[in-house]
């Protein structure tokens, strides 16, 4: 499966040297360009890529605002910036950019960026195989769902579910016993488990309903 990649710039000629250097990369797909910053939040709310090449000073909301909001949908997202602006370095990796291009740069420095996210990917846990059907049906008969983690697969029973939310880029799970990263993100997990009692009180939680205990005002 191709790295869907997307890039938010506002210069047309550049837009066009880093899609066509970026395309010259074996599994990587573009799909989608954005001269804009409200456009490119579009854009990402309607394909969610795994990348975006994104630049800084983009018109209607510039990169760091685009970038903020990008993280709120999908923290996993690997931002690339590539800018004629050095001074925004420590803003962008706060908010975990994965590497920051200052212009001009060389089109192999984002082959090589994009490379290690390649990299990086093919050595995530990959999903269940088809031979492994049975348990995931028999886990959904049961009312437990499969969660992957970095390195382990964690079947949990929805009841036991306290909550979920984020911590640093990562979407977590508190059950009755601990907790546990998984992969889907907390809008990923509203949408699925909507039928089953989990209510979005707030951007960065995602509660059990049958589990409050109290409210405190």
């Amino acid at each position: 499966m191709n790295l869907k990649v997307m890039i938010a710039e506002d210069d047309v000629a550049m837009s066009q040297v880093i899609m066509d250097s970026v395309l010259e990369i074996s599994g990587i797909e573009v799909v989608g360009v954005a001269a804009n910053g409200i456009v490119a939040l579009e854009v990402f709310e309607r394909l969610l890529p795994q990348v975006v090449v994104v630049d800084i000073d983009l018109p209607g909301m510039d990169g760091l605002a685009l970038a903020k909001e990008i993280f709120e949908i999908n923290p996993w997202t690997y931002l690339v910036f590539c800018t004629g602006f050095p001074d925004y370095r420590a803003e962008a990796f706060e908010l975990y950019a994965f590497d920051y291009l200052v212009k001009p740069f060389r089109m192999d420095r984002i082959k090589q960026t994009l490379g290690r996210i390649i990299k990086l990917e093919s050595n995530k846990i990959k999903p269940i195989a088809p031979n492994e059907s049975a348990v995931k049906n028999w886990a959904l008969n049961q009312g437990t769902r499969i969660f992957r983690d970095t390195d382990k697969i964690v079947m949990l029973n929805l009841k036991e579910i306290i909550f979920f939310t984020k911590e640093d880029r990562k979407t977590v799970a508190y059950y009755d016993g601990g907790k546990v990263a998984v992969e889907e993100t907390l809008a990923l997990l509203e949408d699925k488990l909507r039928d089953q009692m989990f209510y979005r009180a707030h951007k960065g939680f995602l509660i059990n309903l049958p589990m409050i205990r109290e409210f405190v005002p």
